[in-house]
């Protein structure tokens, strides 16, 4: 477990766990609303070479996808505004994590009906209004 005490420390953990990435990887992210979810993923988004400024949450699309310099795909999806979810989502969900030289970060991770591929499960919590605890489960 990692303490952060800023966004840019928030991002800084993020890259490193960036590094141990490859492709065709999924971050599970759990954790109450304002831990830092959005902002670790701003960081694995600046890993990669793309510019945080286009990470936003898609709370509302659900989904948003980002190219990296590289070409490979990177996905944010947040389900937040989901109570459960759906087949049809669950399906386009499904259909991302089959496809090849992606990474895919869930918010929220925890509404979904089942992790059905291997992932990272990084569980948040918001200690106050600067600290966070970050936990890795591999």
């Amino acid at each position: 477990m990692i303490t952060t005490k800023t966004a840019l420390e928030t991002k800084e953990f993020a890259k490193k766990i960036g590094e141990r990435l490859k492709s065709e990887k999924i971050l599970y992210l759990t954790g109450d609303l304002g831990s830092g979810k959005t902002t670790f993923t701003k960081g694995i988004a600046e890993y990669l070479g793309i510019d945080h400024f286009t990470i936003k949450s898609p709370t509302y699309t659900y989904i948003r996808k980002h190219v990296t310099p590289d070409g490979d795909n990177f996905y944010h999806i947040d389900l937040y505004r989901i109570e459960s979810v759906d087949e049809l989502l669950m399906h386009e969900i499904e259909e991302i994590m089959e496809a090849k030289n992606s990474l895919i970060v869930i918010e929220w991770a925890d509404r979904l009906p089942e992790k059905s591929h291997e992932g990272i499960n990084i569980v948040f919590k918001y200690k106050d209004a600067s600290t966070r605890e970050i936990k890795v489960n591999e």
